[in-house]
C-alpha cells in the first residue's frame, strides 16, 4: 500500500504509531517511554498482531475455525500487573489498553470494531507496523537496530512513512540500516534499550504531541 492510498483515522485526535524492524527491537519499550514522558494526554494504547501465531486470534491453537471465521480479536486489557504488552501499558500510565489480533493480512476487517471503542480518544498511540499503511498516523516513529541483522520486507517498505527513527545501537558506516535510514532525510535519535529518552528525542517529541 503507498502512501497516497492511506487514509485518516476515524477519530479527530492525535495518533503517534510505533514501528521497528524486527521483533524484540524496542517497540513496546517506546511505547512506553512515550505515555511516560507525557503522563497527562490520557493515552489510549493499542498493540496489533496482524497475524495470530495461534492460528485462531479468538480461541488459540485448538479451534478448527475456517479462514473466513473468527477473523479478529479485541481485548481489552484488564489490569497493569500482567505479564502482556498492553499490561506493561497500563503501568506506564495509559487510560486504556487494548490488543487486537488478527488473521494474516485481515487487519482491516477488525479496523471499524476497533474504531468503535476509540470513539472519543484524544491521545492514541499504537504499537504496529501493519496500521500505518492503513492510517495515516500524526506521527509515525520507527525503531531500528544496526546490530540486528533481522529487518523484514515489510518494515523497509516502512521507511518512506516515517517521521522519525530512533536507533537502539550506535550506527556504523557499513550499515544497511544505516542506509536506509539516511537516505529518507529523517531526524534520527539513539537510545538504546533500557536507556531514558535523550534530550533530543524528548524535545521532538514535545514539539510534535499536542
Amino acid at each position: 500500500m503507498t502512501s497516497s492510498a492511506r487514509i485518516p483515522p476515524p477519530f479527530a485526535g492525535f495518533l503517534l504509531a510505533v514501528g521497528g524492524q524486527c521483533r524484540k527491537v524496542g517497540k513496546t519499550a517506546l511505547v512506553e517511554d512515550v505515555i511516560k514522558a507525557f503522563p497527562n494526554r490520557n493515552w489510549t494504547a493499542v498493540k496489533i498482531t496482524p497475524y495470530s501465531e495461534e492460528g485462531c486470534p479468538l480461541n488459540g491453537p485448538s479451534c478448527p475455525c475456517p479462514p473466513e471465521e473468527h477473523i479478529f480479536a479485541i481485548r481489552d486489557e484488564s489490569g497493569p500487573s500482567g505479564a502482556n504488552d498492553t499490561s506493561r501499558f497500563l503501568a506506564a500510565g495509559a487510560q486504556r489498553a487494548y490488543w487486537v489480533h488478527t488473521k494474516e493480512n485481515r487487519l482491516k476487517d477488525a479496523l471499524p470494531s476497533l474504531s468503535e471503542k476509540l470513539a472519543g480518544t484524544g491521545h492514541l498511540i499504537v504499537e504496529s507496523d501493519s496500521l500505518p499503511r492503513i492510517w495515516k498516523p500524526s506521527l509515525f516513529l520507527m525503531v531500528l537496530d544496526p546490530s540486528v541483522p533481522d529487518f523484514k520486507i515489510s518494515a523497509r517498505e516502512n521507511l518512506p512513512l516515517a517521521d522519525a527513527f530512533v536507533f537502539r545501537s550506535p550506527m556504523g558506516p557499513d550499515c544497511d540500516v544505516l542506509g536506509a535510514a539516511a537516505a529518507q532525510g529523517k531526524p534520527q535519535f539513539l537510545q538504546p534499550l533500557g536507556s531514558s529518552p535523550p534530550a533530543a528525542l524528548q524535545q521532538f517529541l514535545s514539539g510534535s504531541i499536542p
